[in-house]
């Protein structure tokens, strides 16, 4: 009888195990939101555009764990390509958000790369006008200001390494050219407006 409820308490361990597994890499795969990013470059006020160079811009959110990776694998494209093209990283900000939203780590990490621009986004009006709705979402814009990317840096939720975005990225970067297909992948990250991921941070400070 003993043995029989030890069988049984180790089938129902491993069915845990397998269930936990399942959701994880389930979550991991999920994309967020594609959004609809404008095909050219609107004029605002927040980020110029370069001159003769191709500018990438990332909206993060400054507390969304995903987004840890896209800003190393932003680190990692800024490393192989030196001042070939110009980067922006506009984190979200509520209105009334207090200094915390522009104290996380995230900010820092996004600060310590080399030639990378830090913008806030009160309240959200920039990713709105460019169509975005999820943390991570990286735009190339060519330097005669057409949209050559839209989409995800990293392969999945929070995971580093090449993918299909990072190489197409580090491409259009390379040729410089507005000619290249336009390439879309997948964003991996949270929702940049989640109302209980800004409840958490509000929470926590």
């Amino acid at each position: 009888m003993l043995r029989h409820k030890q069988i049984v308490l180790i089938a129902v361990w491993f069915l845990a195990i397998g269930l936990g597994l399942h959701t994880l890499l389930t979550y991991k795969g999920m994309a967020g939101n594609p959004g609809q990013p404008p095909s050219t470059w609107p004029s605002n006020s927040l980020v110029s555009f370069p001159v003769n160079k191709p500018l990438l811009v990332m909206f993060a959110h400054p507390r969304c764990p995903c987004t840890k990776a896209s800003l190393g694998q932003l680190e990692e494209l800024v490393a192989r390509a030196q001042n070939q093209f110009d980067v922006t990283v506009v984190f979200y900000s509520p209105e009334d958000g207090s200094k915390a939203w522009s104290s996380s780590g995230l900010v820092g990490e996004a600060r310590s790369i080399p030639g990378v621009r830090v913008q806030f986004d009160n309240g959200g009006n920039l990713a709105r006008r460019f169509g975005i709705e999820t943390s991570g979402h990286t735009l190339v814009y060519g330097a005669d200001g057409k949209l050559l990317f839209r989409g995800g840096i990293t392969g999945s939720r929070g995971h580093l390494g090449d993918n299909t975005g990072f190489a197409a990225v580090q491409a259009i970067i390379s040729n410089h050219s507005s000619l290249l297909a336009r390439t879309t992948t997948p964003v991996f990250g949270c929702e940049l407006f989640d109302r209980c991921t800004r409840n958490e941070i509000a929470e926590s400070h």
